[in-house]
């Protein structure tokens, strides 16, 4: 720099005199807001982007991409390298914390089709699927024999073997209607009787496989006073 003194009659000019200064690089301001919690199965991307003040290149861990286990408070990190690398300085493992919560597993199970009173449950109609591996308990229990109803609610607990990563389901339900059973009624055509033998139990000896109550037409004790042919119900 040169110094002219306002007192020029008195003073020399001083010319020429010089400092150093040193500038030291910059940092970079890197700006990354925390990230928003995602479900498990959701990969790392963009959905949790920063940005920097200057050109360069981003380094992630773990990378895009990644899928992260269920938990609180993982540490994302990244390292940042300006491409001005005269005047900047790199910046590194800059962190923030994501939360992974756990999925739900995906269950499959249709209604099942209507069956007939005594017909047990089984796999036909607890026939549950999920999308992922894991335990399947149900209420009521494969071979139960249901009474006749319409809607009648099964329902199911899904336990996933990847505990860490999936919630367990429970009480997911179905309905299942129970019709009425029609009785297998065995009855063999009687042996032919003489004129006033009354009917009895050698002719109506019809058999039911269910108990029951057996109301006859022609009833016990009825007699036939000439030959006839005639439908006993």
């Amino acid at each position: 720099m040169n110094f002219n003194p306002s007192d020029a009659a008195n003073y020399n000019s001083v010319n020429g005199t010089t400092v150093v200064i040193t500038v030291n690089k910059a940092t970079p301001t890197i700006t990354w807001s925390t990230p928003a919690t995602i479900t498990y199965g959701t990969a790392l991307s963009a959905a949790q982007p920063n940005t920097a003040s200057v050109p360069g290149t981003i380094v992630y861990t773990p990378t895009l991409g990644t899928l992260l286990n269920a938990g609180v408070n993982q540490i994302l990190a990244l390292d940042f390298s300006p491409t001005d690398a005269a005047n900047y300085i790199p910046v590194t493992n800059v962190q923030r914390l994501i939360t992974v919560n756990k999925a739900n597993p995906i269950i499959t199970w249709a209604n099942p089709a209507p069956i007939i009173y005594g017909t047990p449950l089984s796999s036909t109609q607890l026939n549950a699927s999920a999308n992922v591996p894991g335990v399947f308990v149900y209420n009521p229990v494969d071979g139960t024999v249901l009474n006749v109803g319409v809607n009648r609610i099964l329902s199911l607990n899904f336990t996933p073997t990847d505990n860490l990563n999936y919630n367990a389901i429970i009480g997911r339900t179905a309905t299942i209607t129970v019709n009425k059973a029609t009785p297998i009624v065995t009855w063999t055509t009687p042996l032919p009787i003489k004129i006033n033998e009354p009917l009895n139990a050698t002719q109506l000896n019809a058999t039911a496989s269910v108990p029951g109550t057996f109301v006859y037409t022609p009833s016990v004790g009825t007699s036939f006073e000439q030959p006839v042919r005639t439908a006993l119900t």
